[in-house]
């Protein structure tokens, strides 16, 4: 009785997270569509800003999405946004199969990808008004262990390399920083870490432009 009960209610569950996840998927290309017949370009970042004072979660769990939309090369990785803030970003990267090797390890690949992309999210929370780019000059990798289960991309964001590169901006709209990018697993065990090179540009948003 008891295992006929379990069954049932796993059942239940099943249908109801595929119940969930095919209501997002709509909510996502509905998004998309809407925003692309109106020529907006969706921000991450302002997604996130909006949703945040709700609930951190949803806020989350939206710039997951988001990033499907704003990075197609990602597309399909499954990156999810676990903390976001000013200083701080954590994104993780399941083990599903785009992200594996042929041994069922995390992919260098999909690590690489995943810093880049961690580093440009935490990044443009800090965009000035305007067109705002942050493109890689330059990378450095260390791979410390074959990870065959997800992996957790952490990085911090110093006020005072932040505060030289908006000043930098504002002087000449371009402007230089590093970042160090560390790859832990559920363990907080080392997997990886990245050194980037990071190139920003920045042109002001012209006075009564609209989008």
């Amino acid at each position: 009785m008891n295992q006929q009960w379990l069954t049932t209610l796993m059942s239940k569950g099943i249908e109801l997270e595929q119940s969930l996840r095919q209501q997002l998927q709509t909510a996502k290309e509905g998004l998309k569509t809407q925003l692309e017949d109106r020529g907006i370009r969706l921000s991450a970042a302002d997604l996130a800003a909006l949703l945040e004072e709700v609930s951190p979660k949803v806020s989350h769990a939206a710039l997951s999405y988001a990033l499907d939309i704003v990075r197609p090369f990602s597309a399909g990785m499954g990156l999810r946004v676990s903390r976001l803030s000013d200083t701080q970003v954590e994104m993780v990267i399941p083990a599903r199969t785009r992200n594996l090797n042929e041994s069922n390890g995390m992919h260098e690949g999909a690590l690489t990808t995943a810093a880049i992309e961690a580093a440009k999210l935490l990044w443009s929370r800090h965009a000035p008004m305007g067109d705002f780019e942050v493109s890689i000059s330059r990378i450095e990798s260390s791979f410390y262990k074959t990870q065959t289960e997800e992996a957790r991309v952490r990085l911090e964001l110093s006020e005072t390399t932040r505060e030289m590169v908006l000043s930098s901006l504002r002087a000449h709209r371009e402007a230089k920083a590093e970042a160090e990018i560390k790859i832990f697993d559920d363990h907080d065990q080392a997997v990886a870490d990245f050194h980037l090179n990071l190139n920003f540009k920045h042109t002001p948003a012209i006075a009564g432009q609209t989008t």
